[in-house]
């Protein structure tokens, strides 16, 4: 049986809402936009980056809406994701519609004068991203898309299942450190707790795979 492209429902909306948003922040935003605008920060809220306000406010979006539309065709064409929860691809779906909103709500605010703190906007946002991530890594069948993908996962439902259940944890913890970041303000730390937490459930997962799980 030939196997059909499709795009669920929910690709569909999240497309389309990356598609209102580039219009829209673009539409209100653009002609009040100086010439150039910042486009990357480093940890320490400083601007070490610029681009042209079309790079800023047109083109990074559009490399955005690009993504989004590989993303959602990639899971709605994974044979592995047909009986995947439809909560999960919905959250994954809208990760890029949500990452354009907080870059152009920073990106607007620079480009209009107001003090923005760069550093909490964004270690907030990657922590809830993380800490949602963390809470429905469990919940998620084994697929070739989303998820922790090695070879010993993708080899075993139960060292799946049981890889992503402490996979979960691991990045719940991360998100609760990109929380405290703007007030610990390290570097290291932030660094070694993402090492930490794809370390462990890839140690633990090969283990299990040893195991003859």
């Amino acid at each position: 049986m030939k196997n059909k492209f499709r795009f669920r429902e929910s690709s569909i909306y999240s497309i389309i809402a990356s598609i209102i948003i580039l219009i829209f922040f673009s539409a209100v935003f653009y002609n009040k936009m100086p010439r150039e605008l910042p486009t990357h920060w480093n940890f320490n809220n400083e601007v070490d980056a610029y681009g042209s306000k079309f790079e800023a406010m047109i083109g990074v979006p559009l490399f955005l809406i690009a993504m989004n539309i590989f993303l959602c065709f990639m899971l709605d064409n994974d044979p592995k994701n047909r009986l995947q929860n439809n909560l999960l691809m919905t959250i994954t779906k809208m990760t890029f519609p949500l990452m354009m909103i907080v870059i152009y709500v920073i990106t607007v605010l620079y480009g209009l004068g107001r003090e923005v703190n760069t550093g909490i906007i964004i270690s907030l946002a990657i922590g809830i991203l993380f800490v949602v991530i963390g809470n429905y890594m469990p919940k998620v069948k084994r697929n070739y898309t989303m998820g922790i993908k090695l070879p010993w996962t993708l080899n075993s439902d139960e060292n799946w299942r049981r890889t992503h259940r402490i996979g979960g944890i691991s990045f719940i913890m991360m998100g609760l450190t990109f929380f405290a970041y703007p007030f610990i303000k390290s570097e290291a730390l932030i660094f070694g707790v993402v090492i930490f937490a794809i370390a462990i459930p890839t140690i633990y997962s090969f283990y299990l795979y040893t195991r003859g799980i």
